[in-house]
């Protein structure tokens, strides 16, 4: 039940305020209950009360103090951003999670064979979730973002860089991302879209176990083709991992690097509910291929996914999935979800389940 206000100031500058009564977005801080023990809780959990989710104010340097450069010639037009919000780069991979940070940004920046160059810096100082589930304050991360957009691609290098003094020895860590994508291009009957990405995480001190972080290279690439004369969707994603990548943050319920693989790699963001195939690396290679069909103008639209994961290490789980997700928007607010799927699992049992969701979005 998440709650927004927005303060808008100006027409460049706001405030954002996001609250979300029922949970924390951890694993065990959703209202629940529990008829069997669980992680050593037995019987309700209360987890009422209002927690600050998303609490930040954004603008313009230029916009808010425009008698500094009344004509518009001055180099002082940079964004500006501070306080609690979602980060996410590189979809998800590089990091994802909700952090208590102060950024700056420049955009539309001129450069030969680019329509726009976009440098977007960053420190956070609080609430990094280091792939353990466990929400640290010693972390501090800094980090350079940038973006070029081309008439070929748009091409981007991220770069984070996270230093803890926890005392559970998290250590420090670097993050590399770079990526390319390519819009639509008519091929044939066919209307084609790519995405290529490669992501690596370096551990500076030892490293640790339980995946908090791994030195690897995690190889993606997104492949869509939309037929002739229509809007549907069909999908390709292969992935590759080299040692174990790991993600310099992630909030617990949001999956692993390969959530955005497709719908059997993604969290449903439901209390204890993980995704059919983990979403977590570790010299793994696999893909998700699917379609999407829309009916009723976009109000309707259903996925067929089959997803496969194979560790070609030796030492860990194999997995091929088959599973859908149907979507149907009533009225104006309300949206109602089916999903289900099957498994196949090698060094664990198999796994089938089917979900039933009513969204009201206002």
């Amino acid at each position: 039940l998440d709650l927004f206000a927005n303060l808008q100031l100006t027409t460049t500058e706001k405030c954002i305020l996001g609250l979300g009564p029922l949970d924390k977005n951890r694993f065990t801080n959703f209202t629940r209950y529990s008829f069997e023990s669980n992680q050593g809780l037995e019987g309700g959990q209360g987890e009422f009360g209002a927690y600050v989710r998303t609490a930040f104010c954004e603008g313009d340097f230029g916009s808010l103090f425009p008698n500094l450069d009344p004509k518009g010639t001055k180099f002082i037009d940079y964004g500006f951003a501070v306080g609690r919000q979602q980060i996410t780069f590189q979809e998800g991979i590089l990091i994802n999670d909700t952090v208590d940070m102060i950024g700056f940004n420049r955009n539309n920046l001129t450069f030969p064979g680019a329509s726009n160059l976009r440098f977007s810096g960053m420190w956070a100082w609080d609430r990094l979730d280091r792939n353990d589930r466990v929400r640290g304050s010693n972390a501090n991360m800094l980090a350079l973002f940038t973006a070029i957009d081309t008439h070929v691609s748009t091409f981007s290098v991220d770069t984070i860089y996270v230093a803890d003094n926890a005392a559970d020895g998290s250590g420090d860590a670097f993050y590399l991302g770079v990526s390319a994508i390519q819009r639509m291009k008519v091929l044939g009957r066919l209307g084609v879209s790519t995405a290529y990405r490669v992501n690596s995480s370096f551990g500076l001190d030892d490293e640790i176990s339980g995946n908090v972080i791994g030195d690897g290279t995690l190889v993606t690439g997104e492949f869509s083709f939309t037929p002739h004369g229509s809007h549907d969707i069909a999908y390709f994603n292969p992935f590759l991992a080299i040692g174990n990548f790991t993600q310099a943050g992630r909030e617990a319920i949001v999956g692993g690097p390969l959530a955005n693989t497709g719908i059997l790699f993604a969290s449903a963001n439901l209390s204890t509910y993980g995704a059919e195939v983990s979403p977590f690396v570790d010299d793994d290679i696999g893909f998700a291929i699917g379609y999407q069909a829309f009916w009723q103008h976009g109000r309707r639209n259903l996925t067929l996914e089959l997803a496969t994961k194979k560790d070609y290490s030796g030492s860990g789980n194999d997995s091929v999935a088959i599973g859908y997700q149907l979507q149907q928007a009533i009225a104006q607010y309300v949206q109602i979800q089916i999903e289900s799927f099957y498994t196949f699992n090698d060094t664990i049992s198999d796994g089938a389940g089917a979900r039933f969701e009513v969204l009201v979005v206002y």
